[in-house]
């Protein structure tokens, strides 16, 4: 019995100390570990001629963590200003005065950018559209995504 008793009490010893040094890894960790910060992007696209579409940044609008825009192929493509961990969600959505003239929009997004595929309803068969043919004086394609980035935290930050 008191074989029994010096071993149980030697195991819980050892289990202790092991959960003491597995608690004061995992807080060496946690100092290290990678934090998520939330970050969006948004802006107002427009095209009035062929000199292209371009992001709005004026007394009305501000884009928001998007660096350059630019044609590539049938998609206007959209550079954020950082690389994200996580994509939560990207909307691209055509102003009333598109919407009204019959375009819809869909967005591929990666982790630094987005390609915005344009589209046309035209006799009852949806239809790419070079996005470089629209013109319109008061037309505007909207975006907003939330993205996650990973941010270093604590020691060797």
């Amino acid at each position: 019995m008191k074989k029994l008793l010096a071993v149980s009490f030697s195991i819980a010893i050892l289990s202790a100390a092991l959960s003491i040094f597995a608690q004061m890894h995992l807080a060496k960790i946690a100092d290290k570990k990678k934090a998520d910060k939330m970050v969006k992007v948004a802006g107002t696209l427009k095209i009035i001629n062929e000199n292209g579409w371009f992001m709005l940044n004026d007394q009305k609008h501000t884009p928001i963590n998007i660096s350059k825009i630019e044609i590539d192929g049938a998609y206007i493509k959209i550079y954020y200003t950082f690389t994200a961990s996580t994509i939560h969600s990207f909307i691209a959505a055509p102003d009333e005065t598109l919407a009204a003239k019959g375009y819809f929009l869909g967005a591929r997004v990666f982790r630094n950018y987005a390609f915005i595929l344009v589209s046309r309803l035209n006799n009852g068969i949806v239809q790419i559209i070079d996005p470089s043919t629209i013109r319109s004086a008061n037309g505007n394609i909207w975006v907003h995504g939330l993205f996650s980035v990973d941010e270093q935290i604590g020691e060797d930050s």
